[in-house]
């Protein structure tokens, strides 16, 4: 049996873009990110973290990625789409045009959970 710490005052906001392209250009889609696109998205000082996931398919050919950034509030977060977004939206078209679309969504954390411990399973 495992012990779950709950945060259920999570107030997180994440900001999923979710990306569709041809696996032959992941590579070089990933290299910008890494190297370029995130880099610039933490000097806003808007986030706190992010993580980078591929949807699970049967698709060889093309991927549909998900960047899901963690702002470090509310505040933040429309710091960032009010003042830096746009400029940094503009570049990622300028670099990939139509060849890796991006489809944005918001969330709002409400509780957030993660396993703490494993416990000892009752004895009889």
């Amino acid at each position: 049996m495992r012990q779950i710490s709950f945060n259920r005052r999570s107030n997180r906001i994440l900001y999923n873009v979710t990306v569709s392209l041809e696996a032959s250009i992941f590579p070089e889609w990933l290299t910008f990110m890494r190297e370029d696109h995130i880099p610039k998205i933490f000097a806003t000082g808007c986030f706190s973290g992010y993580k980078i996931c591929r949807i699970l398919d049967e698709s060889t050919e093309n991927y549909s990625v998900v960047a899901q950034y963690f702002a470090i509030d509310e505040e933040k977060f429309r710091i960032y789409t009010a003042q830096f977004a746009p400029a940094l939206q503009k570049e990622y078209v300028a670099r990939f045009g139509s060849s890796a679309p991006a489809f944005r969504t918001v969330l709002h954390a409400l509780e957030e959970g993660e396993v703490v411990s494993e416990l000892e399973p009752p004895k009889n």
